[in-house]
């Protein structure tokens, strides 16, 4: 009997200050368990998602193929892998796959002249196809040479040869329940660390047609769904879970279907049996809010509502194929989900066609005044096999784009005795026909205030004051916005160092950015701050800067009440001891101050417990009462979990409060003293 061909699949994950990638390596888990139930007597497979691991096995073992999964945040990683490993091993076949990859002929033809050490990549869905291939190199000596020769076509396989490049037929899709569980297999065990969540999947596909996703192509139009071995598979995993008590689905429209509510069920009876999981990440449905918001009730405040508008603007949604719920329906459901504690949020990106600073801030008012708590403001990434990153749509909307370094997605590392620098990229839009440059800044600086003052209702006082007060939150935003030069020369020096990175961190080209990041490597991978503009800016803004900018804001909404002639003596006064009390709640949240207490001349443990939402009059003492103000000892568990995942660093805790955006559930508690 032959001996069984060994073949490596990786998924890798750059390790620089915190991975890049925090969730197991479902993809390869899925191709390699549909392999070894199809073919157990000719594979063995090995799964790797850290570099040093593979390169420790690609030393003590060389396998006959090394495949691994193509996405932004990981191609350049794997390929200087593969670039080592046809100098040092030129036996080795070396496999990519994944949607990192070109839609268009014209696409599909540059990336195999530039990335031409590649032997097969493996397009659209991925467990079949990759089975079909190891078959037809059986049947051709395991010899990729034989193969060319041939033009042996491969169904959802292209390569090149000769400069031609050699595209087999689609294969139908397949469904889901023909593949089995990576987990309940037990190739996933390895990855129960300390640092990586799991990751699974309930459905394949998208009904929706939106020219900037990759799902938006026909082919992933029908929606696959699985069930049957869910229940078992979340048992395993929340027996053997080690690091944060998170679960990634990676489904497009979690709770839109009605089998979803069955999912969800189950997931109640993990969380009552295991505790597990505490936040679980997915994007919900587009449609059927109300089965949304149910479900999110049923995951106790687990599970986040979206909203995926990308805009709120007709024309722009008419250019990339997608409508909308009305805003009157949208405010609905961002109100109804509020009020069951499930965290909301809504997706723009800047940039789409038609776009323009005007829609784009209307599309951000729309958001805020729908109650969403949190708003995720994008930037449109040129993403491969999109529609619109073709070349028709670039010269249609006269797109201009720039390069910059995808964050923490960037690392040294080794094999074979051969160092080797790696960093990741991503193509963005800065102007286009209806958006121009100056405009693009203008809006990135209008998101940045957005995330900085509305985002995880971190002034949760003053955008309950405006609501009760028949105010308009989004207009106080604004009028920060517009002052955000004055306010002193650290918060200017906070915008300064956000526009840098919208600017002076882009490259016309791929080459030109990464001759700069293996000039500056040892500086990319120490510096604390990272690299994502956004997330710096919020970690300056709240976690250095929030003592300033709190007293700032509570000091202008005294200015803007006096100009609206309806500052009274009252209002002064409880509007200077509420920035006194969310300055109590809020300053220094991971450091070790647990409590403080203090007098105020209003109730504000019943304004707590009211959700903000009483008049000043309302609370008024009749005398000075003191009040503790301090975490619960599950506050204290959440924020020690925080620390052990991200730790301390600027970088790590600008990660988490973009990825946790509900901070304001670890906000101190006020108590009767």
């Amino acid at each position: 009997m032959a001996a069984k061909k060994l073949i490596y699949l990786a998924d890798l994950t750059h390790k620089g200050l915190v991975l890049s990638s925090v969730v197991f390596p479902l993809s390869i888990g899925l191709i390699a368990a549909y392999l070894i139930n199809k073919r157990p007597e000719d594979f063995e497979i090995e799964l790797f998602k850290y570099p040093d691991d593979l390169s420790s096995a690609i030393e003590k073992r060389k396998p006959d193929v090394v495949a691994f999964a193509n996405y932004s945040w990981n191609f350049h990683l794997g390929y200087q892998f593969a670039k080592i490993i046809k100098k040092l091993y030129p036996k080795i076949i070396t496999v990519f796959g994944g949607p990192n990859y070109g839609l268009e002929n014209e696409e599909i033809e540059e990336f195999w002249k530039t990335y031409n050490l590649i032997d097969f990549y493996v397009v659209k869905e991925g467990e079949e196809a990759f089975l079909q291939l190891l078959e037809t190199l059986l049947l051709h000596n395991f010899s990729p040479e034989e193969i060319k020769a041939n033009r042996k076509k491969i169904s959802n396989c292209h390569y090149a040869v000769d400069g031609e490049v050699i595209i087999g037929e689609n294969l139908p899709r397949l469904a889901l329940e023909d593949i089995p569980s990576p987990y309940l297999m037990g190739l996933m065990d390895k990855f129960f660390d300390e640092s990586l969540g799991p990751m699974i999947h309930t459905t394949r596909g998208c009904p929706f047609s939106c020219s900037f996703c990759t799902e938006g192509a026909p082919y992933y139009n029908i929606v696959e769904q699985r069930t049957e071995t869910l229940k078992q598979e979340l048992h395993y995993i929340a027996k053997r879970i080690r690091g944060p008590n998170d679960l990634y689905i990676s489904d497009a429209n979690f709770g839109m279907f009605k089998q979803d509510i069955q999912k969800a069920e189950i997931l109640v009876g993990m969380q009552q049996e295991y505790d597990y999981p505490k936040n679980i990440h997915v994007s919900t449905g587009k449609n059927q809010k109300d089965r949304v918001i149910n479900i999110a009730k049923m995951l106790d405040g687990a599970l986040s509502m979206a909203a995926s508008l990308q805009s709120t603007d007709p024309n722009v949604l008419e250019n990339v194929s997608r409508s909308n719920i009305s805003i009157e329906k949208l405010s609905d459901a961002g109100k109804l989900a509020n009020k069951v504690d499930a965290g909301t949020y809504s997706e723009i990106i800047l940039g789409l066609p038609g776009d323009n600073f005007e829609r784009h801030l209307k599309s951000l008012r729309d958001c805020v005044d729908a109650n969403f708590d949190n708003i995720r403001m994008y930037q449109l990434i040129m993403l491969h096999q999109t529609e619109l990153n073709t070349p028709a749509s670039r010269r249609k909307y006269a797109i201009k784009s720039k390069h910059r370094i995808m964050p923490r997605s960037f690392g040294r590392y080794s094999l074979s005795g051969n160092d080797f620098i790696a960093v990741e990229s991503e193509e963005i839009l800065y102007e286009h026909n209806t958006l121009p440059f100056d405009d693009y800044i203008r809006a990135r600086e209008l998101d940045f205030t957005v995330e900085l003052l509305h985002n995880g209702r971190v002034y949760e006082e003053l955008q309950s004051f405006c609501e009760i007060t028949k105010l308009s939150w989004f207009d106080f935003i604004l009028r920060f916005y517009e002052n955000r030069r004055n306010y002193g020369d650290d918060i200017c020096k906070m915008y300064d160092d956000f526009k840098e990175g919208l600017t002076d961190r882009l490259w016309s080209t791929r080459e030109q950015l990464e001759t700069h990041a293996t000039n500056n490597i040892e500086h990319l991978i120490s510096d604390e701050k990272g690299t994502n503009e956004m997330s710096m800016g919020k970690a300056t803004g709240f976690m250095v800067l929030f003592e300033k900018i709190n007293g700032i804001l509570f000091n202008e909404m005294k200015s803007w009440l006096s100009e609206l002639n309806i500052l009274d003596s009252e209002s002064e006064k409880y509007l200077d001891e509420s920035c006194r009390f969310s300055h109590l709640r809020k300053i220094n949240l991971m450091g070790n101050e647990n409590e403080f207490i203090e007098s105020f001349n209003f109730d504000f443990k019943a304004l707590e417990q009211s959700g903000f939402k009483l008049l000043a009059k309302e609370i008024k003492l009749k005398s000075p009462t003191k009040f503790k103000i301090t975490h619960s000892f599950q506050q204290h568990k959440k924020i020690n979990s925080y620390i052990k995942e991200f730790g301390r660093l600027h970088d790590g805790l600008g990660k988490m409060l973009m990825r946790y955006p509900h901070v304001h559930r670890i906000f101190r508690q006020v108590q009767s003293a």
